[in-house]
């Protein structure tokens, strides 16, 4: 590890460089988006005429894989901020689509590394200290970089481990350019059916401000952490609104702690998961909102931690009961009852019928007394809320579209390892909680 001794006293230079980086990237994106666009809109147009040939009214199913796969590729090779709101729009199947979002969720958001220097700058300037006055040892080679930030591994003066989150110089401009680009993309493709392109711009934009707000991030790191969750712990002294220092937590990422694990050890890992998740959603009311497997550790002890709270959703105490009764209702196989909790939810369709046909599909995933390793949830939650959209006249809250993210990667989990756990009683005391 090196510490730097003085203070960069270069922002000018700093902020000439990257502004030009933006530039040229900006360009770059602009050509290749329009060769990109155009192969994309090119072949959209070709399948509408083949399915008008056929005689048929709509693109086949494997016509929308097609041009999903073919625009989550292009998003993979222009990488940065365009392969981030790919990530991002995965989690909108309502507005894109079950086959756009399964492929772009396949999208990985990792980037060459910003120059150290441009990191140690960021960090100076947002501090007002020099890096030797902020940390004992400070590694300029980055544990993780991505097209937003970079976090880079450090320690304290007292000897604490910590990770220092810092977000990319000049990104505020990139993001701009980016939901810009998907502007012009919407443009070109507003003829794909199913895709709401103009309002998923919105959306991404509104999700990024939150992933580059630092200060909320570390509130929420408080709010779970007060609550027994482990989690980083914030370095107040050490962070501002661009800069997030925290605890370093010794652990293995989820997924390859599950490969090695013995089935037992596997099974109450996954059974911890299922039962915190459950607390989120009915008791404490803040949900992690980004499940990604990555954000998940496991200690050497056995525990799970929790990692990037740049997406967080709240419940109400209301909604949170609403979210137990329809539980009930549904482990029950009380159509009726999951119909009104749904509409109290914030549900609402041309008929009741919708809402009813809504329910079939989460009643079908659940049915009581029956173990995970028996359960087929990974294809009944991938496809629920794609099934709604297409009902007549159905609205979906935006909490139940973040709680099917979170959901169907549990449930993905779930189907993946087949633990010999049951639900039930797993999350009994977290619905008596909520109704309480």
């Amino acid at each position: 590890m090196t510490v730097g001794d003085d203070v960069v006293d270069e922002p000018e230079r700093v902020a000439e460089h990257v502004a030009h980086e933006v530039r040229h990237a900006h360009a770059e994106l602009v050509r290749a988006l329009a060769q990109a666009g155009a192969a994309i809109l090119a072949r959209h147009r070709w399948l509408r005429l083949a399915s008008a040939a056929r005689g048929d009214l709509a693109l086949r199913e494997e016509d929308h894989r097609d041009l999903a796969r073919r625009t989550a590729q292009v998003a993979a090779q222009l990488r940065g901020g365009i392969a981030k709101l790919g990530q991002l729009a995965s989690c909108r199947p309502d507005l894109i689509g079950p086959f756009w979002a399964s492929e772009l969720a396949l999208l990985q958001d990792e980037v060459p590394p910003v120059d150290a220097a441009l990191i140690r700058a960021r960090i100076e300037a947002e501090l007002g200290k020099p890096i030797s006055e902020l940390f004992a040892a400070f590694d300029d080679v980055p544990l993780a970089a991505a097209s937003l930030a970079q976090v880079h591994a450090a320690f304290l003066h007292d000897g604490t481990a910590v990770v220092v989150k810092v977000q990319v110089p000049g990104i505020e401009d990139i993001i701009d350019a980016d939901i810009a680009a998907l502007r012009t993309i919407a443009s070109a493709l507003g003829e794909v059916p199913g895709v709401d392109l103009p309002t998923l711009a919105s959306e991404l934009s509104r999700a990024l401000a939150a992933e580059l707000d630092y200060v909320a991030e570390a509130d929420a790191l408080w709010t779970f952490g007060a609550s027994g969750v482990l989690v980083p712990r914030p370095i107040i002294e050490a962070s501002s609104a661009r800069v997030l220092t925290m605890t370093r937590i010794d652990g293995e990422r989820l997924i390859p702690s599950l490969e090695r694990m013995e089935p037992g050890e596997r099974d109450q890992v996954l059974a911890d998961l299922v039962s915190e998740v459950a607390a989120q959603i009915l008791v404490r009311g803040h949900v992690h909102a980004d499940p990604h497997p990555g954000n998940f550790l496991v200690t050497p002890d056995g525990k799970l931690a929790l990692l990037d709270f740049g997406c967080v959703l709240e419940l109400s105490a209301a909604e949170r009961a609403a979210y137990a009764r329809l539980v009930l209702a549904i482990a029950g196989a009380n159509q009726a009852a999951a119909t009104k909790e749904l509409a109290t939810l914030g549900f609402s369709a041309d008929s009741p019928e919708q809402l009813v046909e809504m329910t079939a599909a989460l009643i079908g995933a659940m049915r009581p007394g029956t173990a995970v390793s028996e359960l087929d949830w990974e294809t009944a939650f991938a496809t629920q809320i794609a099934q709604a959209k297409q009902l007549s006249g159905l609205t979906i809250p935006r909490s139940f579209v973040l709680l099917g993210r979170v959901l169907a990667t549990i449930a993905g989990l779930l189907a993946t390892y087949k633990p010999k756990i049951h639900i039930h009683p797993l999350i009994a005391k977290h619905l008596a909680a909520a109704i309480a």
